[in-house]
């Protein structure tokens, strides 16, 4: 089996490289000139809008603007059909079944296509791609009665293996199919149409379907696991990313590590605020370069298409031995931090949802600062701007679901053209045969960011012109200097992960997870940093009597138990498998503050979450 996977990686990195100088040649009939805009297809849903520091021009921006993520070219995906029909992919009704969300054309949206879907203009051919931005997995509609709520920041519901399944198998049978391909081509090609340019474009449909193929062959389960494990509102993006530098960036695509932890879209209001990000605690948000480290390494995961190979000759002789090279835009990862920054939590609608008790609410404030405070600190909504350090609580303390942390830990990968180097290229040991695959994405991020010093501080100033910059802002002058002390808070917070990392399976000392401000907890189920437990009563009923199976994908809002509804969705989560056995990445255990109080204290703790 393993030489299979071997040699069908083999066959695929072949086809990688045919298609990077196909798009080098700039044959993608896909230029921004030539892209009119069109009416979306299918019915826009009416949302509401709320208060979250926000203007409609700044959700407009955050939502389109490109940070270099590149799938397909962006005319393609406006005329591809869905693979088992004559409708198009990025029909709203199929879009939503996705749980995407569309919303109408516009200049910056020519395609009618959901919010986070950008256009990505190639600065050397000057094609356009379609990428995904931040806002396609950090913004969320909920509904009630009727009302549709639209939350910025919120972790979506989306299922993104579906939705990449789905447009693996569209490409796929829009190559292989006439009819399908001669409706496609006509309308990709428009009048360059010709039996020239159409046997042109279908070579190219068939190279970029092997492309985004073997994306979705890297980044593949275990096949113990079932088909939708992943599933809806959550997703492996850390394996994703651990994946994106040790399989695509150093060109082996077997030099890779299942994703087998999917978590919780992570809310983003407070991020910029916070001293360290990600779930397992590992990143530091030090200034100028840690939110700039932080979002490049989000791109590499999500098609940014990071690239380390020898450097020229010429390069070697001065003391370097190895290229970096991405689509990354780090001046819109400037700008879209800087709108995060702005950001704010929602409040619960009273207008639209049940109004909150007071007086239940404020015996749930005394039982928060009793059950909750010391971890989730509560911070008010006029403070929301200031910095504050996370709670970093031990694994083996809260007890929740281990594999996120353990496989950042624990996944390790061959370095390749890295072995020999400095690990941080400009401080660190040596990489020796094998690295924890995070190193390698980190590697691949510090090289980007000195590749392109003066656009990187740029960048990385662009978030701070926003408010009062700190000290260490003042008195540092290079990104080197900013690289240096961002790298050595990284070392900091990452040793005890190294230690846990040579423990046995059984061993999870050392690892942590990120507990943070509730502020807008009411708006990001489910809980758990894994997505396991569906609402917020659910969360505090003792771990083993909570439930274990319930359905996922519904946008219906319960603000009662303060989540989605559980009866109805797209799939079911379940945590255990069918013998009975808790499926790694999917235990709902641990976290028991809060689970030895009455009902009626229950209750009015969760009165008082949804005024946070």
């Amino acid at each position: 089996m393993k030489s299979l996977l071997r040699l069908t990686l083999s066959v695929l990195i072949i086809s990688l490289v045919a298609c990077s100088i196909l798009q080098r040649e700039g044959r993608y009939f896909s230029h921004p000139s030539t892209i009119s805009k069109v009416d979306a297809i299918g019915s826009i849903p009416v949302r509401i809008s709320l208060e979250q520091n926000w203007t409609d021009q700044t959700r407009m921006d955050f939502w389109f603007t490109s940070q270099g993520s590149r799938i397909i070219p962006y005319s393609w995906f406006m005329w591809l059909e869905q693979a088992d029909s004559r409708a198009l992919f990025r029909d709203a009704g199929h879009m939503e079944q996705l749980r995407y969300l569309p919303v109408a054309s516009s200049a910056v949206n020519p395609a009618g296509l959901p919010i986070g879907f950008a256009l990505d203009t190639d600065t050397q051919t000057g094609d356009a791609w379609l990428g995904l931005t931040c806002a396609a997995c950090h913004t969320n509609q909920l509904d009630y009665q009727g009302t549709k709520i639209l939350i910025e920041g919120a972790p979506t519901l989306a299922n993104f293996v579906l939705f990449y399944q789905r447009l693996v198998n569209a490409l796929t049978v829009t190559g292989k199919d006439d009819a399908k391909f001669e409706r496609f081509a006509k309308r990709v090609l428009a009048s360059d149409y010709s039996a020239e340019s159409a046997a042109e474009l279908r070579n190219s449909v068939l190279q970029i379907s092997l492309a985004v193929a073997q994306r979705q062959l890297v980044n593949a389960l275990p096949a113990t696991y079932p088909a939708d494990f992943t599933s809806y509102a959550r997703l492996d993006a850390f394996g994703n990313i651990q994946n994106a530098a040790s399989a695509f960036a150093l060109h082996d695509l077997t030099n890779r590590n299942p994703p087998t932890a999917p978590v919780s879209y992570p809310f983003l209001w407070g991020t910029h605020q916070s001293d360290v990000v990600q779930w397992n605690a590992s990143a530091p948000n030090t200034p100028i370069v840690g939110p700039l480290v932080r979002n490049i390494g989000e791109v590499v995961g999500v098609f940014g298409d990071l690239s380390i190979t020898e450097a020229p000759w010429w390069q070697r002789v001065l003391g370097k031995k190895n290229s970096y090279s991405s689509t990354v835009k780090m001046l819109g990862l400037g700008h879209l931090e800087a709108w995060v920054k702005d950001l704010r939590s929602p409040q619960w609608p009273q207008q639209y949802l049940p109004g909150i008790d007071a007086t239940k609410a404020a015996q749930g404030s005394v039982i928060y600062q009793q059950q909750c405070a010391s971890c989730h600190q509560v911070i008010t909504r006029s403070d929301e701007g200031q910095d504050y350090i996370a709670v970093k609580t031990p694994l083996i303390e809260v007890g929740t679901d281990p594999a996120m942390a353990w496989n950042a830990a624990h996944h390790k990968a061959n370095t390749l053209i890295l072995e020999g180097t400095k690990k941080d290229i400009i401080v660190g040991d040596k990489f020796s045969v094998q690295a924890p695959a995070i190193e390698l994405a980190v590697n691949g991020v510090v090289g980007l960011v000195l590749k392109n010093p003066g656009e990187a501080l740029k960048a990385g100033l662009i978030p701070e012109e926003h408010g009062k910059r700190s000290l260490l802002a003042d008195e540092l002058s290079s990104i080197e200097d900013y690289l240096q002390v961002n790298l050595a808070a990284r070392e900091k917070l990452t040793v005890a992960t190294k230690a846990a990392s040579l423990l046995s399976e059984s061993e999870l000392h050392g690892l942590v997870y990120k507990a943070r401000p509730l502020n807008g907890i009411w708006a990001t189920a489910p809980y758990l940093h894994n997505g396991s437990v569906p609402n917020l009563w659910e969360l505090l009923q003792l771990p083993e009597e909570r439930i274990a199976e319930f359905w996922v994908g519904s946008r219906e809002f319960d603000p009662v138990r303060v989540g989605y509804r559980v009866d109805q969705g797209l799939s079911k989560f379940r945590v255990r498998d069918d013998g009975g056995e808790v499926t790694p990445g999917n235990s709902n255990l641990g976290h028991r503050y809060g689970t030895e109080l009455s009902d009626q204290q229950k209750w009015s703790l969760i009165e008082y979450m949804k005024t946070l």
